[in-house]
């Protein structure tokens, strides 16, 4: 489809292009193990304990300890888009779009990278020799939706942490740094909550400005593609769309808002993770070309690829936190 800089012509507008609010994307650059990948797919190997014996007698006998190997697969989604600039319409305007147009491509790319991002941390993880198993997200731990009440509170953050730390993970480690995604919701109603406004939790300094950065242990990471939980409450609906609703599941009305299993459906599936934990792989990074087509009248073509995939190394590294959002469940604050 062809894209058209009608509503820009210079009696009708300035001379910029006003780049309208949207979401950037690309939240957890720096917040996962991001890695390359070649082909198709990935695999990333585990490795897992060993248990040290008690050593009774002088010469023993070798200790036979025991370990297990295994592996993670990741496979890679290539995402691309294209806009045409008119020649004819551009020498109507005072602008100079193409840098504008590229600069939306990039952050229309960085949405699906958190895309898939979210389904690698919250979808079937495959593992084995070729990806053959599956392990369902439904393994992890999860804080009840009534803990504290169903919305966003400090009983889920801490039980959250709990389950971590129970799990044997060592959030000193700054390779499994806890992180606690949300919606704006969520940290809506944990800065408004009591407990993290009283003086007793004075160290959140980020109230100060509106923003909650490290808490109890977590930083946090905020952003409306955070998927809606499924109606089991348990599992997590991983489809995006153009207006939220549960879609057609053809595929063909893919978009950027999270979408809903069944329609009433209200509860965001929030969720802790660690920094390690999460693979995103990715091959290549956004490359964009903007070159003139002799084929389209020798008009500009701005043009933009990536292409990425993520994956959950372990369950118990990854804590499910459903938290009731709105009535109706699609309507986002």
């Amino acid at each position: 489809m062809a894209t058209t800089l009608a509503p820009n012509f210079v009696k009708q507008y300035g001379s910029t292009l006003e780049l309208l609010t949207q979401l950037k994307g690309n939240k957890f650059r720096g917040k996962c193990r991001e890695e390359t990948i070649v082909g198709e797919e990935a695999y990333f190997d585990q490795l897992g304990s060993v248990t040290a014996e008690l050593r009774q007698d002088i010469f023993p006998d070798s200790p036979e300890s025991t370990i297990t190997h295994d592996r993670r697969q990741v496979v890679a989604t290539s995402y691309d888009t294209g806009l045409y600039i008119d020649r004819i319409e551009k020498v109507q305007t005072l602008v100079e779009p193409e840098g504008k147009y590229v600069a939306q491509q990039h952050t229309a790319l960085n949405r699906k990278r958190d895309q898939e991002f979210f389904k690698g941390a919250l979808g079937t993880a495959k593992s084995g020799k070729a990806g053959g198993t599956d392990n369902a997200v439904t393994g992890c731990p999860i804080v009840p939706l009534g803990t504290g009440g169903d919305g966003m509170n400090l009983d889920k953050l801490i039980n959250a942490l709990y389950e971590l730390e129970a799990s044997g993970v060592d959030v000193e480690d700054p390779m499994d740094q806890p992180y606690f995604v949300w919606s704006p919701r969520q940290k809506n109603e944990l800065l408004t909550n009591t407990q993290t406004t009283s003086s007793d939790y004075a160290a959140v300094k980020a109230l100060v400005t509106g923003q909650i950065d490290s808490f109890y242990g977590f930083k946090f990471i905020t952003s409306t593609l955070t998927p809606w939980a499924d109606t089991a409450g348990t599992g997590v609906n991983l489809v995006w769309n153009s207006d939220g609703s549960t879609g057609d599941g053809t595929g063909a009305d893919i978009g950027d808002i999270p979408g809903i299993e069944t329609a009433g459906d209200n509860d965001r599936m929030c969720f802790a993770y660690t920094k390690n934990n999460i693979i995103q792989a990715t091959n290549p990074e956004i490359v964009t070309e903007v070159a003139k087509r002799a084929d389209k009248s020798f008009d500009w073509y701005a043009y933009a690829l990536m292409r990425t995939g993520a994956v959950r190394m372990e369950e118990k590294k990854v804590v499910l936190v459903p938290c009731q959002e709105v009535a109706g469940g699609i309507t986002l604050p």
